[in-house]
């Protein structure tokens, strides 16, 4: 049984993270907007310590895994999401790469807007490993999932493949979207859609499909099912 506490501590850390996700931001706004030479270097090292914080709270977080043992709460999640974010956030602010981090984040926004509001902390996790191309090859499949543009037969052996590898997943969510896929409940489209964010992780692509407005559905299809069949 968990006790009372393990809830404090979690609540008392995830509170403690959107914080410090705040000052994030500020200091990434004060970085966009500045030319003080003397001023970026000190927004620099306020960022350095949110690197040692993310640390502590890195550490508190497999803390209160380890008493969870196998199960895995929607807050925990949460919680590890955020750390991922704030992780990639310090390092592309630190490497002066803020243009191509708003790019990217947009890009994963449009991404979780296309799932509902539990689904999107599942997704997320799996999106914050996904770079720039390997998102837009996954709007693409989505494009063509929901334009009815993939036949039932090709998404019963792209669904069938996926959880055949969800296992090989570097990622706490394998286990929750093998839930989803695995669900009878849940409509079958619905079920690669949620799985669909995988494929990049699974497969290596780039240079090989075509990602431009002259994407070619059946070709990529083909492609990435071959592809994880030789897995």
């Amino acid at each position: 049984m968990i006790h009372s506490s393990f809830y404090q501590r979690l609540q008392d850390l995830e509170d403690n993270i959107a914080k410090d996700q705040e000052l994030l931001k500020d200091y990434e706004d004060e970085l966009r907007y500045t030319e003080n030479p003397k001023t970026k270097a000190k927004y620099r090292r306020e960022i350095e310590r949110q690197r040692e914080s993310v640390a502590r709270y890195q550490q508190e977080y497999e803390e209160l895994k380890q008493q969870l043992n196998s199960s895995q709460s929607a807050q925990m999640q949460n919680v590890e999401t955020q750390l991922q974010q704030m992780d990639a956030k310090i390092n592309i602010l630190l490497s002066g790469q803020v243009a191509i981090y708003e790019d990217l984040h947009q890009t994963r926004q449009a991404l979780l807007n296309r799932y509902g509001s539990t689904e999107q902390i599942v997704i997320g996790a799996i999106a914050q490993q996904l770079n720039q191309n390997q998102l837009v090859l996954t709007q693409k499949l989505l494009d063509a999932l929901e334009a009815n543009q993939v036949p039932e037969p090709q998404m019963q052996q792209m669904l069938a493949l996926l959880e055949q590898h969800l296992p090989a997943l570097p990622t706490s969510q394998a286990e929750t979207v093998a839930e989803i896929i695995k669900d009878p409940g849940v409509d079958f489209k619905h079920r690669l859609k949620v799985a669909l964010p995988i494929v990049p992780m699974l497969v290596e692509y780039e240079g090989e499909i075509e990602l431009g407005s002259g994407f070619n559905i059946k070709s990529a299809w083909k492609q990435l099912v071959a592809k994880l069949r030789r897995k």
